[in-house]
């Protein structure tokens, strides 16, 4: 009994010992479990802060993509108008600079050959020979056609004397046709045609001033809408690549948050599966103990099963000693005398018994450790499923805001590209603008140095001719020259 005690007290002691290393083992992990629970709620609080952020972010951006596209849509319209007025006027200013450069040669070449016609006409030979010519004519009717030549010479030389007060050449010509002709009213009809064709002309002039006023102060302010919106679109460029910047940050963030969870999971399964590989081990020695107890009792007890002795469970007193046990005399050298005799023999039962009370007691030990044991399991095996459950919503959490995100970033390169598409097309019709500001020069830039000048010597023009017709007619009438 003695060496069963030493095995039952090593096999005690190595419980004891296992129990407190579980103990430990368990204060650790549940202090770890703890730990992690504080930051996963810590990131779970984040995370939430997040989500809600990227909400509003994401109605801001929607209400802004609206705006956007409404403003595309309006743009594209002006465009097109632009475009289509700019191709217009493009092509009338091309026209009406090649007209006005053909009537400026025109023009030219008709001043010089006037300047030239009234130089020869109006100097001192050419005034000689006009008087020789005059005087070499046969008369037939003295009275008469003497009249009349000096009539036409007079209205020749008051014509001839307006044509060099208002360099009008075409007044000249008036003259040398009313000295061959005589034909007042002819020359009268002329005078109203030419008056008619200046009066045209200045008109024409009127009308293509205001056309050059009003195509310069179109340009002016489209070019001014131009600047105002390449630079507003600037700024909306500049702003975009900073929310793109921004959006990248964000999602490393998210992509360290994911990573990191997902580590954290791991190593949560990981530890939970050791400490289930710990507790089925734990489990398989408590039961391999109770074995082993069992059959300790069983062979115990086989004695007094085989040799039909009863076995009851007797307490031990320590003032009746058995009648069995042998006493000892105070000589502790002396053995003791013997108190048996016969071949009897029915066991030392008290021992016995007191063995299989131990016994039972640590079976009913291991089997509380086995109970104890599932519980604790499963109420571990519960924490770990709330807990991972917490971290997948958390993972989940940071991997739709990370969808989110890259559909932003998507979102906000596009708007990008098209802003920076927007902002091509404008600086495009800038250099448009430019190239019709120069085509409005070429075609208007007479209308600020010569439309005034133009003017006063067409209306000098008139005058003249309108003098040289009141002279003809009064002449027509019969007044004195």
């Amino acid at each position: 009994s003695t060496q069963i005690q030493g095995i039952l007290k090593g096999m005690y002691d190595t419980f004891t010992g296992d129990l407190e290393k579980a103990n430990a083992e368990e204060a650790d992990s549940q202090k770890a479990f703890e730990e992690l629970m504080a930051t996963k709620q810590k990131e779970l609080e984040t995370l939430q802060a997040t989500l809600e952020q990227q909400k509003a972010d994401d109605a801001s951006k929607l209400k802004k993509l609206a705006e956007s596209e409404e403003l595309q849509d309006n743009t594209k319209t002006q465009l097109e108008a632009d475009e289509k007025f700019f191709a217009e006027t493009k092509d009338g200013c091309k026209v009406k600079a090649t007209e006005w450069n053909d009537r400026s040669r025109l023009r030219t070449m008709e001043l010089q050959g006037v300047s030239k016609a009234v130089e020869i006409l109006t100097n001192e030979d050419a005034q000689k020979i006009f008087q020789a010519s005059t005087s070499t004519f046969v008369q037939l009717s003295a009275i008469t056609h003497r009249a009349s030549s000096q009539r036409r010479n007079s209205v020749y030389q008051k014509l001839a004397g307006l044509a060099r007060r208002y360099h009008n050449f075409s007044m000249t010509q008036l003259a040398a046709h009313l000295r061959d002709s005589g034909h007042f009213d002819k020359v009268i009809g002329s005078i109203d045609g030419m008056i008619e064709i200046l009066r045209k002309e200045e008109q024409s002039d009127i009308e293509h001033r205001d056309r050059c006023q009003n195509a310069d102060g179109k340009n002016k302010n489209d070019m001014e809408d131009l600047d105002h919106s390449i630079e507003k679109t600037t700024k909306n460029i500049e702003r975009l690549a900073s929310e793109i910047e921004r959006l990248y940050d964000e999602i490393e963030v998210l992509d360290a948050a994911i990573a990191k969870t997902k580590k954290e999971m791991d190593e949560a399964l990981e530890l939970r599966n050791k400490d289930v590989l710990d507790f089925k081990q734990a489990l398989k020695d408590d039961a391999a103990a109770i074995d082993l107890v069992e059959q300790a009792k069983v062979a115990i007890t086989k004695f007094y099963k085989q040799n039909g002795i009863p076995l009851a469970l007797v307490a031990k007193s320590h003032e009746e000693p058995d009648e069995d046990e042998p006493e000892y005399t105070v000589d502790k050298d002396k053995a003791p005398e013997t108190s048996w005799s016969g071949a009897d023999y029915g066991g030392r039962k008290s021992e016995t018994v007191g063995v299989i009370s131990m016994m039972d007691m640590i079976k009913e030990d291991l089997e509380k450790e086995m109970k104890t044991g599932r519980a604790d399991d499963a109420e571990a095996q519960q924490m770990y499923e709330s807990l991972r459950a917490t971290m997948q919503e958390s993972l989940d959490a940071a991997l739709g805001s990370k969808v989110t995100t890259e559909k932003e970033l998507a979102e906000t390169k596009s708007e990008k590209a098209a802003a920076e598409e927007s902002l091509a097309q404008k600086n495009a019709d800038q250099a448009a603008e430019k190239d019709l500001k120069d085509a409005i020069y070429s075609d208007c830039s007479w209308v600020a140095t010569h439309f005034d000048s133009r003017r006063t010597k067409r209306r000098a023009e008139l005058e003249g001719l309108a003098e040289a017709k009141s002279y003809l007619a009064g002449i027509a009438a019969g007044e004195d020259v």
